[in-house]
């Protein structure tokens, strides 16, 4: 302990000694953050949400603020007398990048209208096909000789496009994209991001809030699927809930090597979840116990959509099964386990309607035909007793507290009918989940899909009493036209606008799946989950954990939150709920730098050779660093850095580095020391700090 302690007191004087003659100089203090403004009007607020869901910093603000920034949008709406629609013009004229969709300003730059049509679709950049506008819109196409077109509708009618002013720029929409009442996304779809990177807006936050779900045997949207391949693609999810029914085939060959996309994910600092699927097990035990097969009411064996069905219900062919379902769970380094749609098949189609195997007809006790009403109550009953009964289970495997537990389930408030018909009592569902320590996942009614991507604004209020804060949220499904849904997959600022509705009050939002949400879009989903969160013009104001970013850029290493030094990567940090005053400089660095965080964090210190951070996850964390701890293990993360795992619950922790910038050498986990200087040097041997939830 001695040599140890001497070791802290050489490394406590080497962080605070300089040569009595230094004299660094100040560090350059970065510039307010100026979000992009919006000018104040009846649809700004629509507008700022839009902009917030594409990625961009952005407020409503006077035309005024607007005028003094490099950049600002004028929506529909405003109304500008000739003396403002001059200044608009002097200040496009001076340099200023404007985006609009305002006859006014069209006109006041010199941009003519051809006379209205009808447009049915429209093709812009960004987009890898037309945006199909339903229904029809009359619009005033731009003349394609003042504007350099982005986005044209039928017939070449140019709806959106670019128009030099004196030094400055105009992007003219010659419709507008949310007038009407419409989100933003219907007819201009790339709308939002293509504003946001030609008005050059500072980066809004990002949140680390997103579950995906991915079926390695289902990809297709250009997504490649050898691990180090699906990591990098997923690199801007939470946690990846990969299908667990791939590991049990009769010839182990085939078998899907789930350690090496696990590995490949923890690299980079994404939890990731054994994703089951009851009543399906795999392949294997539906042609290996063809007595546990469900049965349909035409007697028939039950296969819902792409799910071959056993009979849970069974108390035999339940415990034949646990031990497929525990094997995936228990035999690999999964962080947690998702219990997904335990529920029955619909009475839409008698061949398809669940469960009539014998177990269930005898547990019943009489003829479903001539009790239906009593049946539907014991189908319901019986989804939740099994979800009970296969959780209670994992929660009694040996790794157990080192797991996370979800729940996805149908819901059955915003639509009865369908909830009734798969048996999904979401309020029992719930208790359930509480019981056993689970989140609670709610796939969003299929009755709401054609209701737009702000649906979940409807959703997200019912699931607030349902659980304790952050444990309840959607499940957003982008689903494929040609599997024969209603919608076709979301795309661009529809999805945009849909993780950012979704994760409006948790944080949190499941997407379904990898399979079908593109690379482009995919990238996005950070900033999108972040949506509600606002930049303000010296700091942010977020309900949950978000990423910021200096606007001066990656040589912005040195951070103060509300007047505290943080630990700060190259012009990215990570900073807790609530409101916060941000102010980046320039300069050597204070020390170690977090990057990446899963876990929802409380606050956070540094000093040039440690870092300390309090936070609350009910699964295992994982942070990246921008330094090798030399006190806890850490491996190189493939986008930079190194990530740390640290445990779920409650706790401080303190990581240790060395004095310089250097990697150092990963080691195996050691006592830490943290480094308190209060005039004299102390030293203090505890560094993480377990309290109870």
């Amino acid at each position: 302990m001695r040599v140890i302690a001497a070791a802290a007191l050489a490394l406590a004087w080497a962080a605070t000694w300089q040569p009595a003659n230094a004299q660094p100089a100040p560090p350059a203090t970065a510039r307010l953050q100026t979000p992009l403004v919006v000018v104040a009007a009846p649809d700004a607020p629509a507008w700022v949400r839009f902009l917030r869901a594409s990625g961009a910093a952005a407020r409503e603000g006077t035309l005024a603020e607007a005028l003094k920034r490099p950049a600002a949008v004028i929506t529909g709406s405003t109304k500008l007398s000739e003396a403002q629609l001059d200044q608009v013009k002097s200040a496009v004229s001076g340099g200023e990048r404007v985006v609009s969709p305002n006859d006014a300003v069209l006109d006041a730059v010199g941009i003519g209208r051809t006379p209205a049509r009808t447009v049915t679709s429209a093709t812009m950049q960004g987009l890898t096909g037309p945006a199909r506008w339903a229904p029809a819109v009359s619009v005033r196409p731009l003349e394609s000789a003042s504007v350099l077109p982005v986005a044209t509708g039928d017939g070449g009618a140019v709806v959106a496009g670019y128009r030099d002013v004196g030094r400055g720029r105009l992007l003219a929409l010659g419709v507008d994209p949310l007038g009407d009442g419409r989100d933003g996304h219907e007819l201009l779809p790339g709308i939002g991001r293509l504003a946001s990177s030609f008005t050059g807006a500072d980066y809004g936050p990002t949140r680390t809030g997103a579950d995906v779900y991915l079926d390695p045997g289902s990809l297709h949207n250009g997504v490649s699927g050898t691990p180090a391949e699906l990591a990098r693609t997923l690199a801007g999810a939470r946690a990846v809930h990969v299908a667990g029914w791939n590991g049990d085939n009769r010839d182990p060959k085939f078998d899907y090597d789930y350690q090496a996309l696990i590995d490949a994910l923890h690299a980079r600092g994404i939890l990731v979840y054994a994703w089951l699927e009851p009543p399906f097990v795999s392949e294997r035990f539906w042609l290996d116990h063809p007595e546990c097969r469900e049965k349909t009411a035409t007697g028939h064996d039950a296969i819902g959509d792409w799910r071959r069905l056993i009979a849970l219900e069974d108390p035999t062919c339940f415990q034949l099964a646990l031990p497929v379902y525990t094997h995936v769970v228990s035999g690999f380094a999964f962080d947690g386990v998702d219990v997904a749609e335990l529920y029955f098949e619909p009475p839409i189609d008698p061949k398809n309607y669940t469960p009539f195997h014998p177990s269930a007809l005898a547990q019943f006790g009489h003829s479903p035909t001539a009790d239906p009403a009593g049946f539907r109550a014991f189908r319901t009953r019986l989804v939740t007793d099994l979800n009970r009964k296969l959780l209670q289970v994992l929660n009694g495997l040996p790794n157990a507290k080192q797991l996370d537990f979800k729940m996805t389930v149908v819901d059955n408030k915003l639509d009865p009918a369908f909830g009734d018909q798969v048996g999904s009592d979401i309020d029992a569902l719930a208790q359930v989940a509480r019981e056993n320590g689970a989140a609670l996942q709610v796939e969003d009614p299929f009755v709401l899909w054609t209701q737009g991507p702000l649906r979940y604004d409807t959703l997200v209020p019912q699931l607030q009493a349902l659980m304790p804060a952050g444990f309840a949220y959607p499940d957003v499904n982008v689903v494929d036209r040609e599997a024969g849904y209603p919608t076709s997959a979301m795309t661009g600022a529809e999805l945009d606008l849909a993780m950012s509705s979704a994760a409006r009050v948790a944080g949190y939002v499941a997407l379904y799946s990898a399979g079908t949400v593109g690379t482009d879009d995919m990238a996005h989903v950070p900033a999108a989950v972040a949506g509600s969160a606002a930049t303000l013009d010296n700091g942010i104001q977020a309900h949950w954990t978000v990423n910021v970013f200096a606007p001066g850029g990656s040589s912005y290493r040195r951070l103060a939150v509300d007047g505290k030094r943080w630990p700060a990567g190259a012009g990215v940090a990570v900073v807790p709920a609530g409101i916060h005053r941000l102010q980046w400089s320039t300069g050597s660095r204070v020390g170690p730098g977090l990057v990446r965080f899963t876990g929802e964090l409380g606050t956070a210190a540094v000093t040039r050779t440690s870092m300390t951070l309090r936070y609350d996850s009910r699964a295992p964390v994982f942070a990246v660093v921008d330094r090798r701890p030399v006190d806890r293990a850490a491996h190189a993360n493939p986008d930079g850095g190194f990530t740390v795992r640290l445990p779920p619950g409650r706790h401080t922790v303190t990581m240790g580095f060395s004095s310089t910038s250097g990697e150092g050498k990963a080691s195996g986990p050691l006592i830490a020391v943290t480094l308190v200087l209060l005039g004299a040097v102390t030293v203090s041997w505890v560094t993480v700090r377990v309290r109870s939830r």
